[in-house]
C-alpha cells in the first residue's frame, strides 16, 4: 500500500527511526475523523483545510477526535491508546514538523478518500493501519514479533471458505492472533456482498502486540463492525483467551462513562435551578 510506505518515509526522513506510535496515531486519526460522506464527496475540501492547520494543532486534534469515538465505544479507544495518548505530551517544533509533514503525505495519498466515505462497506477496502504499522517496522522488529502483513486477497479467500456462500445473520469469528484485524474486514466485506449486516456477528481478536491491538481497535471503528467487538492485547499462547477480560473492562469503561454523562446532566440541571431561582422564576 503505496500510503503505508509513504508515511513511514516521512516519518524517518523528518523525525528517524522510533515513536512509531506518533504517525500510526495520524493515520489513525484522519481515518477516524468524523465527518462521512456519501462518495467521500467532502475528502478534498476537509484535506485542504488540514493541511492549511499549523502543526501545533495536531496534538489537540487527536484527543478531540478520539473523544468523539470514546462517547460510544471507550473499550475501543482505550485499545488504541497505544497510538493516540501521545496527544497529551509536550512535543518539541521539530517533532511537530514530522507529524504535520506525515500528516501531509496521508492526505495527498487520500487517506480521507479511503475512509470518508458514509457506507461502511466502501471504507473496508483496504486495511490502512496494518500497512502503515508494517511500512514503519523495520523487517528485524516484524521478524520478531512474528508480525507480517497478510495480502488482502489471502483475507478474502479465507473468509470465503470460513463463511461459505450462505452465511447465517448472527455468528462470531475469534482470531487469536489477529493483528490490526485483515481477516476482519475480509470477512466483514463477504457478509456485506451476501445481504448480512455484521453487527449480527461477534468479532473477538486478540493479539499481544499492543500497537497491533490498537491499529485493530480503529479498524473496528472506521469498518463499522458493530456492537458485538472485542479486542484484547495479550500472548495467547501464554494467558490463554481473554475475551472475557476485555468484556469487563468494556462494562467497566462503559458505567464510567455514564457515570461522567449523569454528573455532566445533574450539574446542568442544578446551574439551571440556581438561574432560575436568581431570576425570581423566570427561566
Amino acid at each position: 500500500m503505496k500510503l503505508g510506505h509513504a508515511v513511514a518515509d516521512t516519518w524517518h526522513r523528518h523525525h528517524g527511526a522510533g515513536r512509531m506510535d506518533i504517525p500510526c496515531g495520524v493515520v489513525a486519526t484522519l481515518a477516524l475523523w468524523p465527518r462521512k460522506t456519501d462518495a467521500a464527496s467532502h475528502a478534498q475540501d476537509l484535506a485542504d483545510f488540514i493541511a492549511d492547520q499549523p502543526a501545533s494543532k495536531w496534538p489537540p486534534t487527536v484527543g478531540e477526535v478520539a473523544a468523539v469515538h470514546w462517547i460510544s465505544r471507550p473499550d475501543l479507544i482505550n485499545t488504541a491508546a497505544p497510538i493516540l495518548r501521545w496527544y497529551e505530551e509536550e512535543h518539541s517544533p521539530d517533532t511537530l514538523r514530522a507529524i504535520k509533514a506525515v500528516s501531509d503525505t496521508a492526505l495527498r495519498h487520500g487517506v480521507l478518500l479511503h475512509t470518508g466515505y458514509r457506507d461502511p462497506y466502501m471504507r473496508s477496502h483496504v486495511d490502512l493501519m496494518s500497512w502503515t504499522i508494517t511500512s514503519l517496522r523495520h523487517r528485524g522488529d516484524r521478524s520478531w514479533l512474528g508480525e507480517f502483513h497478510t495480502p488482502p486477497e489471502v483475507t478474502d479467500l479465507l473468509a470465503g471458505m470460513t463463511i461459505g456462500d450462505s452465511p447465517p445473520k448472527n455468528g462470531a469469528l475469534h482470531e487469536p492472533a489477529g493483528g490490526t484485524s485483515g481477516m476482519f474486514r475480509s470477512a466483514a466485506q463477504h457478509l456485506r456482498h451476501r445481504g448480512i449486516d455484521p453487527h449480527g456477528w461477534a468479532w473477538h481478536l486478540q493479539d499481544k502486540d499492543p500497537i497491533a491491538a490498537a491499529g485493530a481497535a480503529v479498524n473496528m471503528l472506521i469498518w463499522d463492525l458493530g456492537p458485538n467487538t472485542l479486542v484484547a492485547c495479550g500472548d495467547t499462547l501464554s494467558e490463554g483467551d481473554l475475551s472475557g477480560k476485555a468484556l469487563a473492562t468494556r462494562r467497566e469503561l462503559e458505567d464510567r462513562r455514564d457515570a461522567l454523562f449523569a454528573d455532566v446532566v445533574t450539574r446542568r440541571d442544578s446551574l439551571r435551578a440556581a438561574r432560575n431561582l436568581l431570576s425570581g422564576g423566570q427561566d
